[in-house]
């Protein structure tokens, strides 16, 4: 049975390939524990760019909403939870994603393996 809307659609594909990159962490991680090497994946929920403050600004102009020509910060906050309801009520910061890899890559993760480490703050699904 298909979707019936285009981000239906997308969200499904964004889910089945999360789901693979979850199944595809597994296997190499257990061929190459005894060899000292880990695999790990990191998913990524919405992270802070440029072009996700285009498009919340974007959003802010069509709904008609005051804040046009405000910090990136205040059309986060007004335009976010029409989209998306996250715990934290902002979106990721890169800093926050390296710093997950940092940790994944050091000696620190020297246990951790077969993991697919989701840093979006709660909002996907747990499987």
């Amino acid at each position: 049975m298909g979707s019936t809307s285009f981000i239906s659609d997308e969200y499904d594909l964004l889910s089945a390939s999360k789901a693979a990159l979850n199944s595809m962490t597994v296997s190499p991680a257990k061929a190459a524990a005894a060899d000292g090497v880990t695999v790990n994946a990191v998913s990524p929920g919405t992270i802070h760019s440029a072009d996700l403050n285009s498009r919340f600004r974007e959003v802010d102009l069509d709904r008609g909403l005051p804040v046009k020509d405000a910090p990136c910060e205040i059309i986060e906050h007004a335009v976010l939870p029409m989209l998306a309801q996250v715990p934290v009520g902002r979106v990721g910061r890169l800093d926050e994603i390296t710093g997950t890899i940092a940790f994944l890559a050091s000696p620190l993760a020297g246990y951790t393996t077969g993991m697919s480490l989701r840093v979006d703050c709660g909002l996907s699904p747990r499987l």
